[in-house]
């Protein structure tokens, strides 16, 4: 142990003079003596990049690769393998261990068939998701039982919870699964986001993820950025800035996935605090893997539920009282529904179906043929017509398709029974909302 300690010392003292033969000579002692820590691996690979000797750097990074990929460590796998795939376009193996660990065996949502590999890249740039035809993408789709139909328009449930696997199964400390690493500890790495990809999908997106490096103080993108790329820290660390620092993620964090089902700018600044690699899954990626294998989208779409109501219960004191944990299983109360254009979610002179959060489009709130404050994506509408009573005096109407998040009133009340904080809040906004319009109960 104490010869390890000595060469991890002289190795970071050599780096520091860049005398990188005597650090790779420091690396090589520390993998032989301690062949479980892929760390070694990747070290000793950059050391002889910097010596101009590819061939062996290979070598070394495929062994750290491997060693990522058996300690489930898939995120720093896959930035390995990327690493390995800029010095050497042809080199597969390291694709195929990983498409073998990950990769379902067969078609994801079918019987095993062959599957054709799709193109390198969409011969036309793809739409955002939020254009995409969900009802349609998804087999399952069905009209809302709480919406009625109206202004030639339906609201569709979104099946994105059937046949998948639970992310917390197994899970021996399921507070493990709370905050912003939820999906890259129990859905990225095991089932059932690569899980659901042939070996051949699974290849394809390996080889067009693309790994970003940041050194220290670098940024990745700016407030009013076009968003088109989902991002997942390797290892490392960025902050998020609107201008001031709001949060720090680091290694399995994802970001940047609202702007996938949202196509508007980037809201926030994200800069690096330390050397660090990012994987960026952009938007023609995603579009490829959605078309070639729908269950992709539904884990996509169960992320971006999660993470929203995650990042609401960061903000909002709505859904403050919850514990990490509880806000998973709310989360997973939510519908996900599609809603046309011209759909009035609330009625006017009807009480509320259930709970909202605009995920993506705008609605009008129209009372008694005045038109108040639009709304935003991120809103939460709604509440106040389940916690009166009474019905709604203003109607929201969705101003172009939309998808919210949607808790239907019989939910919503065993929320409520089980938080009265919550009831307590909301009950503050009905105030608010009735003073703005002369009313105690707009929706």
């Amino acid at each position: 142990m104490a010869d390890l300690r000595k060469f991890k010392q002289e190795a970071l003292d050599a780096k520091a003079t860049g005398n990188w033969r005597k650090a790779a000579t420091c690396y090589a002692n520390l993998e032989r003596g301690d062949p479980s820590e892929p760390t070694w691996g990747l070290k000793l690979g950059e050391c002889l990049r910097k010596l101009g000797n590819d061939a062996e750097a290979i070598k070394a990074f495929s062994r750290a690769a491997a060693g990522y990929a058996r300690s489930d460590l898939l995120l720093k796998a896959l930035a390995v393998c990327k690493i390995i795939l800029a010095l050497d376009p042809k080199h597969t193996r390291t694709q195929e261990l990983l498409a073998s660990l990950y990769a379902v065996q067969g078609s994801p949502t079918g019987p095993a068939t062959a599957q054709p590999t799709p193109p390198v890249r969409s011969p036309a740039p793809p739409s955002p998701l939020s254009q995409l035809r969900l009802a349609a993408l998804l087999p399952g789709a069905s009209q809302s039982a709480q919406i009625a139909p109206s202004g030639g328009g339906t609201a569709m449930r979104i099946p994105i919870d059937e046949g998948l696997a639970d992310p917390l199964a197994g899970a021996t400390n399921p507070h493990m699964c709370a905050g912003r690493s939820t999906m890259a500890r129990f859905v990225l790495p095991k089932t059932p986001f690569f899980s659901v990809l042939t070996p051949e999908l699974f290849r394809m997106a390996v080889e067009r993820v693309q790994l970003i490096q940041l050194a220290a103080g670098a940024t990745l993108f700016s407030k009013g950025d076009p968003g088109d790329a989902l991002y997942v820290v390797a290892w490392g660390e960025v902050a998020v800035l609107v201008p001031q620092e709001v949060a720090r993620l680091s290694e399995g964090d994802f970001f940047g996935e609202i702007a996938l089902i949202a196509d508007r700018p980037r809201t926030a600044t994200v800069r690096a605090t330390v050397d660090t690699q990012v994987l960026a899954l952009d938007r023609a990626l995603l579009s490829d893997l959605v078309a070639a294998s729908p269950d992709v989208l539904k884990v996509l779409l169960r992320f971006l539920r999660e993470r929203l109501i995650t990042t609401l219960a960061e903000i909002s004191p709505i859904f403050a009282p919850f514990t990490p944990l509880e806000r998973i299983g709310l989360a997973e109360r939510f519908q996900f529904l599609e809603i046309d254009a011209g759909l009035a979610m609330v009625e006017q002179g009807a009480k509320s179906p259930g709970l909202f959060v605009l995920l993506s489009g705008a609605a009008e709130v129209v009372a008694s043929g005045r038109q108040l404050s639009p709304l935003g994506a991120g809103d939460v509408f709604g509440e106040l017509s389940l916690i009166t009573g009474q019905d709604a005096t203003a109607a929201i109407v969705a101003r172009g398709r939309c998808f919210v998040l949607f808790l239907p009133r019989a939910e919503f009340s065993e929320v409520i029974m089980t938080h009265p904080q919550v009831l307590e809040y909301i009950s503050s906004i009905a105030e608010a909302r009735g003073r703005e319009i002369g009313h105690v109960n707009m929706v």
